[in-house]
């Protein structure tokens, strides 16, 4: 499509300094790491009163509008495929307020996720959503796709930490949900609703977030093992023993080698896997924990276990992690991360049946995961030129997905569905789940302009 010149005059105009439509703009708003769609135009509202003039200019025109924050996606959501508008966060970008007293912090979208996460600390606090991109994605898309990450084992996820949210709807009309109070039943829950929503709801400028003390200590310790599915099964036997590890974090030996090469990461010879665990709270109970931990890992096959000796020793099994997906996309020609979470005592089976099904079909498949809450994130290598590996990641991803499902496990953990799963969707979603999506999103949206395209089951009638 093209934008009606009239449009682009009245978006000139309401965000003076945020109009962008040079084509070298218009690509680097274009995709994340799964899919790649052109806008005819980007905005970067600098508040929320500016996105929702921009809201109600795009319904005027019936023009699609694609919220982006940080573009850090993993399925599409952010990639504007039927045109129009890119609408972009990252002018809206302060932290609000921040109180001490009430443990509440007020963040506008654009605000990065570490940026809130050293605000907060100062003050003796502790935000605890750390998605794996937290130094560049924002707290929008966090909200949005109701982020985990590797603290979710004990801490939770985004939504665990919501008091309130500010958000547009399609129209412009300014949405106030909660607010900062800890407990809050007044009305439907739509703070909750929203989170998660993937931006097909509303646009969210401005979130409410809840605040934890810091704990007092963090050990951390890494466990190699000879085995995969035995590195798993160390997994439900820590979850199960009464320990709580703010973070279980398993990386396999294909990505310890990408690691290595990126990163000059050393690893013993021998490992098919490694575990990064960590313990937090009072200083003098870590140790007894990091003990019991360590046992464990050996009763189920761990040949090394090492407890970081310092901060510096602690950042380098971070770098491992953190660094390891960029790492392998530098080393490969194409790669898809997808998601999946099971039952933390199915994670063994899980993994043994995910390695055998791109055995099947001759797919190289790199695990990674949130072991600690079941969540695997199996990376897929192939390449989507050539018609004989693209039918083989199809059929890699229809049955990784029965087996997921057959486990009693979800299609998305933290990713969201985007692109990437909305044909999925209803293998695992009731037809009155379906229903009530569909009814939901249109109330919201009758014209079907915010994020169009994404999550195709809940806006279509034929499932």
């Amino acid at each position: 499509m093209s934008l009606h010149a009239e449009l682009k005059a009245a978006l000139r105009k309401a965000v003076p300094t945020g109009y962008l439509d040079a084509p070298e703009d218009l690509r680097v708003y274009s995709y994340d790491m799964f899919a790649r769609a052109e806008p005819e135009a980007v905005v970067l509202p600098e508040s929320t009163e500016q996105a929702a003039e921009v809201l109600a200019l795009a319904e005027r025109f019936e023009t699609p509008v694609t919220p982006r924050g940080s573009g850090t996606s993993l399925t599409g959501g952010p990639t504007p495929v039927r045109g129009g508008l890119v609408l972009g966060t990252a002018r809206m970008n302060k932290v609000l307020d921040l109180s001490r007293a009430d443990r509440i912090a007020r963040i506008q979208a654009g605000v990065i996720t570490a940026q809130l996460q050293r605000a907060v600390l100062e003050q003796g606090l502790f935000y605890p959503p750390n998605p794996t991109s937290a130094d560049y994605c924002t707290l929008g898309g966090n909200v949005a796709t109701n982020a985990g990450g590797a603290s979710g084992v004990k801490y939770g996820v985004t939504r665990d930490y919501l008091t309130g949210l500010t958000a547009v709807l399609p129209g412009g009309e300014i949405l106030a949900t909660g607010g900062r109070c800890m407990k809050d039943v007044a009305g439907y829950d739509i703070t909750r609703l929203l989170c998660g929503s993937e931006g097909r709801l509303a646009l969210i400028t401005e979130a409410s977030v809840r605040l934890l003390p810091k704990p007092e200590a963090v050990r951390a310790m890494s466990a190699y093992f000879t085995d995969l599915k035995a590195t798993a099964e160390a997994v439900a036997a820590i979850m199960s023993s009464g320990y709580a590890p703010c973070t279980l974090e398993l990386m396999d030996r294909a990505f310890l080698k990408a690691v290595k090469q990126a990163y000059d990461f050393d690893f013993p010879a021998e490992a098919q896997a490694l575990l990064l665990i960590e313990v937090d709270g009072p200083e003098t109970t870590l140790g007894g924990q990091m003990q019991a931990i360590a046992r464990l890992c050996k009763e189920h096959g761990a040949f090394q276990t090492t407890v970081a000796a310092d901060e510096t020793e602690r950042a380098a099994l971070w770098q491992a992690r953190r660094g390891g997906t960029a790492a392998l996309v530098r080393q490969v020609s194409f790669m898809v991360s997808l998601d999946y979470a099971v039952p933390v005592s199915l994670l063994p089976t899980a993994v043994e049946r995910i390695g055998q099904i791109g055995r099947t079909h001759g797919l190289d498949v790199v695990v990674i995961a949130h072991a600690g809450d079941g969540n695997l994130h199996p990376m897929v290598i192939y390449d989507p030129s050539d018609a004989a590996q693209s039918a083989a990641f199809a059929a890699f991803d229809r049955d990784a997905c029965n087996a997921v499902l057959e486990l009693g496990g979800t299609l998305s953990g933290e990713h969201g569905i985007g692109l990437e799963k909305a044909a999925h969707l209803p293998r695992q979603l009731s037809p009155a789940f379906l229903r009530l999506a569909r009814e939901i999103k249109r109330s919201f949206d009758p014209r079907d302009l915010l994020n169009p395209g994404k999550c195709e089951s809940f806006c279509s009638d034929e499932d």
